[in-house]
């Protein structure tokens, strides 16, 4: 259930030994992990910190930024997003005592896991879970830039399912990092179709668009 996001992490509502520890999300500038910290920040009920490492040498759009620090304003700081110069974003629940995760779609494997969302991610059907992984995988090569973006699209496009699972949450995340012309037309109404469906989870994105 959607409810249990706010327990994505242990971190948001607890303490460890006096200190609260939050979730944090390391990421190049323009890569789709800064939406779904919207995402988590909005479902955890938790505002989000935005940081610059001194590895980034690329600007921070700041109407982007204003954007994610206007998440449940108000709300404890739950999670905390750096713009960092790294291959793939990384994810850390308990930072410190987590080994982070790498990669958009083994983030949110592991949060399908952690809150136990078979309904996002059917790991216990090997045939559905083998076409979610095929999904993501290339949803990845998105922000990998690993071969002609049209043709990337396209092939996407041709994966689109009537089902939602987290490879949903991935492709409505990295299709915001692309300008609206770069789109083929069946992306630009997928996206705009499964916010409108998915309000309690992904309207936080209609923002962004």
């Amino acid at each position: 259930p959607l409810s249990s996001w706010s327990i994505i992490s242990s971190g948001i509502n607890a303490e460890y030994g006096g200190v609260k520890l939050d979730i944090v999300i390391g990421c190049n500038v323009g890569s789709p992990a800064v939406y779904l910290a919207a995402v988590i920040a909005k479902q955890a009920n938790c505002s989000i910190k935005v940081f610059s490492h001194s590895s980034n040498n690329k600007e921070v759009d700041s109407a982007l930024t204003n954007k994610l620090l206007q998440i449940n304003p108000g709300q404890a700081c739950g999670v905390i997003l750096i713009f960092k110069n790294t291959a793939v974003p990384y994810f850390m629940a308990q930072p410190g005592r987590q080994v982070a995760v790498f990669g958009l779609s083994n983030i949110l494997r592991f949060i399908a896991r952690e809150l136990q969302c078979s309904d996002l991610y059917k790991e216990y059907d090997l045939e559905c879970a083998a076409l979610v992984d095929e999904r993501l995988a290339l949803i990845d090569q998105l922000e990998s830039g690993g071969q002609d973006l049209g043709q990337l699209l396209n092939k996407i496009a041709l994966q689109i399912e009537t089902g939602f699972s987290i490879a949903d949450i991935a492709l409505c995340c990295s299709l915001l990092c692309f300008q609206s012309n770069q789109l083929p037309n069946t992306l630009k109404s997928y996206l705009a179709d499964i916010i409108a469906t998915k309000p309690d989870l992904l309207g936080i994105l209609k923002c962004f668009q």
